[in-house]
């Protein structure tokens, strides 16, 4: 019930202002080695940014707790379900990871995952 009202309202966000991207996964051969990285899926979603949270300190002028927090939020769906955690992709010559998927209380609704850029 709460899926039916949320999705269309997270959809109409998305199309509104789509990011489409590639999610990449490193993987490993038989013997441990590193190989070529495949393809999860291609998916499109809504890129927002966190904002960084400063502390006052009336001596020292002010002092950054947390860097810049990057979001890529998406439908939860048969294609998103392939998603996780580690994975990650290329976006304007930028590498971001996929830190935390997150799944809003698990509701498999929508997830809007945290990156970190690499």
């Amino acid at each position: 019930m709460i899926a039916n009202k949320i999705k269309p309202k997270i959809l109409k966000v998305i199309n509104k202002f789509p990011t489409k991207v590639t999610i990449l996964r490193d993987s490993v051969n038989e013997f441990g080695e590193p190989t070529v990285a495949h393809v999860v899926c291609e998916i499109t979603g809504f890129w927002h940014d966190g904002n960084n949270m400063i502390s006052q300190i009336a001596t020292d002028g002010g002092k950054v707790k947390r860097e810049k927090q990057y979001f890529l939020m998406v439908v939860y769906d048969q294609v998103s379900s392939l998603i996780n955690e580690g994975d990650y992709f290329i976006l304007d010559d930028k590498k971001y990871s996929i830190v935390d998927l997150g799944n809003c209380n698990n509701m498999n609704i929508y997830l809007d995952m945290l990156l970190k850029r690499c």
